[in-house]
């Protein structure tokens, strides 16, 4: 899985928020709020991963035990498919 549109991703004030560019605005609209694992995860998805190894990533980068990890990688995969971002192809 990978994003499916070009997503421009900026810090406004203490907000991280990912909007989309281009012809991928049209199908959007809307911002998305992110943390900063949101926007690591976000980051990760701009070539192909699976869960596993967004778990593994998130694990490798921040102090955070597994169970958490996972549920962190659902939580943000579940905002990205609800909003159309995220292509399972």
């Amino acid at each position: 899985m990978r994003i499916a549109v070009k997503l421009m991703i900026r810090k406004i004030a203490d907000e991280i928020v990912a909007v989309p560019v281009g012809a991928s605005a049209t199908g959007f609209s809307g911002i998305l709020g992110l943390n900063e694992v949101g926007q690591f995860l976000i980051d990760l998805l701009a070539v192909d991963q699976t869960e596993d190894t967004l778990v593994s990533a998130l694990l490798e980068a921040y102090d955070v035990d597994q169970e958490t990890a996972r549920a962190d990688v659902r939580e943000v995969l579940e905002h990205l498919r609800n909003a159309g971002l995220l292509s399972e192809a």
